[in-house]
């Protein structure tokens, strides 16, 4: 992030001296310059940030502790060392796990003698992931004093806590946003076309909404934070945002089957809860279809059906891991087939994915997708894909755990049931098996003809289907006395 203005620098300056008393996350200095000191204060002042759920902790040098006055300091932070080494340097090696705290050096106001203040602000950022430990020990502000983290248990359950419930969605994606600059980061005029509701004509009642939805806070000093659930939402552009630069969606169409010939690809950098509309008509449009005869009426068949193709996409976008490096979420369209891809590994069994109870990893977006009718919280939407897919006499998508890093999913063009193998089919017959008893039903050897789109003349082949799924312990018999023509089945876990 680009180095703060000396304008915003004065004014935190000032607002943290307008503070009646000194709040668990700041501290004031005039002169202190011991090395040792600073990094304790730097662990405690990150881990009380995180327990007032503030994006930064602040060391200030240059205001008295007592009256609050801008005394200004002659501690000068590039001059200060340790042993050798210089005092940054050396903080920057003792802090751990590594944060990105900062030094400013701020000139003031000018005093009857003609002298300008200096102050020295060392912001630093909240612990996130792990309590800010100076070596191997964390501190903790307990009121105005400094105190190990591990002699106040409770205190340090609660900041494990934060670090629990704290999702990287509320994380901040730009900080100190004016409200001019909110508004041409965040596409209000979608947000409002999205939930159907007519634009304010005031900015404060826009941004208000905004603060209502979590994607903005305010902070120290009365601008505003963006959160990443905003700028993923309806960011206008989410490469504008350094630590959202790999959750843009790529769409990449290849010729043929397999990578090697690249058509062309497109990165959509807008808001999910907007581009995804745009996302399902540009994939519509570029995959595989023919005319067909219908009577007189010719119409366009695609390859690949609508409905699947939007509830994988609204999957891949809401169920990335967000704080896990990685590729982009990404559809990857060949001639037999589109492949969805995520980073972060399924949520849960693979073999369970239509009868689960709806999980989400990032409740906050999924909230607002469903807010906005494109997802479903309840998890009905792989149910949606197993009978779309069936209806079209698709085989059922393949879900694949890669590594517990990434999650991809295949959705498949239709093929002749003698191309299919033998994997295909018995994963078809168990997804047909679930979705039918997730309806309060089993299926039988007509259901599973039909999805493979085989006549009654291919009894047999379905038997075989059946039995082998029955042999891979997926499915078993409602009753098995019944004659083996009138038998139905259910999942194994029934």
């Amino acid at each position: 992030m680009a180095s703060k203005s000396i304008d915003y620098l004065r004014s935190l300056v000032r607002e943290l001296a307008k503070l009646p008393d000194e709040i668990e996350r700041v501290e004031f200095k005039c002169n202190q310059d011991d090395p040792e000191r600073i990094a304790k204060y730097i662990s405690g002042l990150s881990n009380a940030a995180a327990l007032d759920e503030n994006p930064h902790g602040y060391l200030v040098w240059g205001i008295d502790n007592n009256t609050h006055e801008i005394v200004g300091t002659k501690f000068q932070y590039r001059k200060a060392r340790k042993g050798n080494e210089e005092l940054e340097a050396w903080l920057a090696r003792m802090i751990t796990p590594r944060i990105n705290f900062r030094f400013y050096e701020i000139p003031m106001e000018v005093d009857d003698a003609g002298n300008q203040k200096q102050v020295v602000l060392l912001e630093i950022p909240c612990a996130e992931t792990e309590p800010t430990k100076y070596g191997s020990t964390g501190y903790i502000r307990v009121g105005s004093n400094l105190k190990p983290l591990v002699e106040y248990k409770v205190k340090e359950a609660e900041l494990w806590k934060r670090f629990d419930t704290m999702p990287y969605e509320l994380r901040l994606a730009r900080t100190n946003a004016t409200d001019d600059e909110v508004i041409e980061s965040l596409n209000f005029s979608k947000y409002y076309e999205l939930l159907e509701l007519p634009i304010p004509r005031s900015r404060e009642n826009i941004l208000q909404n905004f603060f209502d939805e979590k994607f903005i806070r305010r902070n120290d000093i009365g601008n505003w934070n963006i959160t990443n659930l905003g700028v993923l939402m309806i960011g206008k552009n989410l490469k504008q945002f350094e630590g959202l630069l790999k959750r843009s969606v790529r769409v990449i169409q290849y010729k043929g089957n397999d990578r090697y010939h690249g058509i062309q690809e497109r990165e959509f950098v807008g808001g999910y809860a907007y581009s995804h509309e745009e996302i399902v008509q540009y994939i519509m449009a570029i995959i595989p279809q023919e005319e067909i005869l219908d009577g007189t009426i010719r119409r366009k068949v695609y390859r690949f059906p609508e409905l699947p193709i939007r509830e994988l996409l609204a999957n891949i976008m809401i169920h990335q891991a967000l704080d896990q490096k990685g590729t982009n979420p990404m559809v990857e369209i060949f001639d037999n087939r589109v492949e969805f891809s995520n980073a972060g590994a399924p949520l849960v069994a693979i073999d369970r994915i239509v009868d689960t109870v709806p999980v989400s990893r990032n409740e906050n977006m999924a909230g607002f997708m469903h807010k906005c009718g494109i997802c479903e919280e309840r998890g009905s939407g792989y149910d949606k894909i197993i009978l779309s897919t069936g209806q079209n006499e698709l085989l059922a998508p393949r879900i694949e755990n890669q590594n517990n890093q990434f999650t991809k999913v295949i959705l498949f063009a239709k093929v002749p049931f003698e191309m299919s193998t033998k994997e295909d089919r018995i994963r078809t017959c168990y997804m047909q098996a679930c979705l039918a008893y997730v309806k309060f039903e089993s299926i039988g050897n007509a259901d599973i003809r039909k999805v493979f789109s085989l006549d009654s003349n291919n009894t047999y082949r379905v038997s075989r289907i059946i039995k082998d799924t029955i042999e891979a312990g997926l499915i078993k018999p409602v009753d098995p006395q019944t004659a083996p023509r009138y038998m139905k089945y259910i999942p194994y876990w029934a």
